[in-house]
């Protein structure tokens, strides 16, 4: 089974669009969390995910935006929660629902899927020592996670002196295939706003069956983002950050 893995879209629909214009054949769409926050067009991104029946998870920016009355008012000042407050305005009652029934974690074809890592959804996964503990709270072969917004992966293999854990920094073209007694915790990197000084849009594509995973970077309409930001009010910083990757 071919996976198609998105993560951190984050309301980027131009970025989503290239994407499906340029990604290689997939049977299913696995989403890794955070469709909301940052960019417009949240509701449209939720919509295809939905219209897609993609495996997804939840993400903070999702949580936050589903629970935004939960949370202390005094936590909620600043850009970040006046977008998820314009966005939630504006979801539909499907895509809300949809949003809504993701879960924190969930199992697909033997891969852990989660926002962060096992041991803490929300935990950001960005150094050896995280991921190590990462891969002591789950026996998964393969997990497949966001977040960071770093396209990379940690891999796992026990040795005689314990566990050796490596990282491996990814970029368009590159291919994963994973080594027998091997474990991996794959980042595909994020279609909305990539942070690894690489603009455009990442993802990737797991092939369940012989153990690999390709990475990919497409380039997208920088200027129609840059529209869609000065059209709804949103800070011009967003579009500044995707001109340099971080």
């Amino acid at each position: 089974m071919r996976y198609l893995l998105l993560a951190d879209i984050h309301g980027n629909w131009p970025a989503m669009e290239a994407v499906l214009q340029t990604t290689p054949k997939y049977d299913r769409v696995i989403f890794l969390g955070d469709a909301v926050g940052y960019y417009p067009d949240a509701d449209r991104v939720l919509s295809w995910l939905r219209s897609e029946g993609a495996i997804g998870v939840m993400g903070n920016h999702d949580a936050w935006l589903l629970h935004l009355d939960d949370i202390d008012p005094e936590e909620q000042k600043g850009p970040i929660f006046e977008i998820l407050r314009w966005q939630s305005e504006r979801l539909s009652l499907e895509n809300r629902a949809y949003l809504g029934s993701l879960p924190w974690t969930r199992e697909v074809d033997g891969a852990l899927l989660v926002h962060g890592s096992a041991c803490d959804p929300l935990q950001y996964v960005d150094d050896l020592d995280t991921a190590r503990a990462h891969f002591g709270c789950t026996s998964a072969r393969w997990t497949l996670h966001g977040h960071t917004h770093l396209a990379g992966t940690f891999l796992a293999l026990e040795g005689p002196n314990g566990q050796w854990v490596r990282y491996q920094r990814q970029v368009h073209g590159t291919e994963l295939f994973l080594a027998p007694k091997a474990r991996a915790l794959v980042n595909p990197g994020s279609v909305g706003q990539p942070r690894d000084r690489m603009p455009g849009a990442a993802y990737a594509v797991w092939d369940s069956d012989d153990g690999s995973v390709q990475f990919f970077r497409v380039e997208f309409d920088l200027e129609r983002i840059l529209g869609r930001i000065l059209q709804e009010g949103f800070p011009v910083w967003l579009y500044e950050r995707l001109l340099v990757g971080r």
